[in-house]
Protein backbone atom coordinates (compact mmCIF):
# COMPACT_ATOMS: atom_id res chain seq x y z
CA UNK A 1 0.00 0.00 0.00
CA UNK A 2 1.61 3.17 -1.15
CA UNK A 3 1.34 6.82 1.69
CA UNK A 4 -0.47 8.27 -1.47
CA UNK A 5 -2.60 11.53 -0.64
CA UNK A 6 -5.06 11.13 -3.41
CA UNK A 7 -8.23 10.08 -1.61
CA UNK A 8 -11.98 8.05 -2.90
CA UNK A 9 -14.65 9.28 -1.84
CA UNK A 10 -17.49 6.48 -1.06
CA UNK A 11 -20.36 6.97 1.25
CA UNK A 12 -21.19 4.82 3.99
CA UNK A 13 -24.38 4.67 6.58
CA UNK A 14 -23.77 3.76 10.02
CA UNK A 15 -26.62 2.93 12.34
CA UNK A 16 -27.22 6.32 14.22
CA UNK A 17 -26.49 5.54 17.89
CA UNK A 18 -22.89 4.30 16.81
CA UNK A 19 -22.35 6.87 14.59
CA UNK A 20 -23.03 9.27 17.98
CA UNK A 21 -20.46 7.15 19.95
CA UNK A 22 -17.95 7.93 17.25
CA UNK A 23 -18.36 11.08 17.11
CA UNK A 24 -17.67 11.28 20.44
CA UNK A 25 -14.10 9.58 20.11
CA UNK A 26 -12.51 11.78 16.96
CA UNK A 27 -13.29 14.94 14.58
CA UNK A 28 -11.82 13.23 11.71
CA UNK A 29 -14.26 9.96 10.45
CA UNK A 30 -11.73 9.79 7.14
CA UNK A 31 -8.98 9.12 9.24
CA UNK A 32 -11.42 6.60 12.05
CA UNK A 33 -12.70 4.85 9.01
CA UNK A 34 -9.49 4.56 7.37
CA UNK A 35 -8.07 2.90 10.35
CA UNK A 36 -11.00 1.06 10.91
CA UNK A 37 -10.69 -0.54 7.55
CA UNK A 38 -6.85 -0.91 7.45
CA UNK A 39 -7.61 -3.46 10.46
CA UNK A 40 -10.21 -4.89 9.08
CA UNK A 41 -7.66 -6.24 6.21
CA UNK A 42 -4.86 -6.70 7.88
CA UNK A 43 -7.62 -10.01 9.96
CA UNK A 44 -8.60 -10.95 6.39
CA UNK A 45 -5.00 -11.64 5.37
CA UNK A 46 -4.35 -13.08 8.78
CA UNK A 47 -7.71 -15.49 9.20
CA UNK A 48 -6.82 -16.34 5.30
CA UNK A 49 -2.94 -17.62 6.40
CA UNK A 50 -4.15 -19.16 9.52
CA UNK A 51 -7.05 -20.84 7.49
CA UNK A 52 -4.22 -21.70 5.02
CA UNK A 53 -1.72 -23.51 7.72
CA UNK A 54 -4.33 -25.18 9.48
CA UNK A 55 -5.10 -26.98 6.13
CA UNK A 56 -2.06 -27.97 5.29
CA UNK A 57 -1.76 -32.06 4.27
CA UNK A 58 0.15 -34.18 6.21
CA UNK A 59 3.02 -34.62 3.77
CA UNK A 60 3.54 -30.69 3.83
CA UNK A 61 3.83 -30.60 7.27
CA UNK A 62 6.77 -33.74 7.13
CA UNK A 63 8.33 -31.95 4.28
CA UNK A 64 8.00 -28.78 6.28
CA UNK A 65 10.08 -30.73 9.16
CA UNK A 66 12.48 -32.56 7.23
CA UNK A 67 13.29 -29.40 5.80
CA UNK A 68 13.59 -27.59 9.03
CA UNK A 69 15.70 -30.58 10.44
CA UNK A 70 18.09 -30.20 7.15
CA UNK A 71 19.04 -26.47 7.44
CA UNK A 72 19.39 -26.87 11.29
CA UNK A 73 21.85 -29.65 11.01
CA UNK A 74 24.07 -27.44 8.45
CA UNK A 75 23.30 -24.27 10.77
CA UNK A 76 25.03 -26.65 13.59
CA UNK A 77 27.59 -27.51 11.06
CA UNK A 78 29.04 -24.21 10.56
CA UNK A 79 29.27 -23.12 13.56
CA UNK A 80 30.87 -26.19 14.78
CA UNK A 81 33.41 -25.66 11.80
CA UNK A 82 34.03 -21.94 12.92
CA UNK A 83 34.78 -22.98 16.39
CA UNK A 84 31.30 -21.33 17.34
Amino acid sequence: MSNSTQKREVLVALDAEFAEKIDQLTDNWTEAIEQALRLWYAKQIEDKLRKFYLNRSQEDIQDEKEWFDFVEEQIEETWNADGL
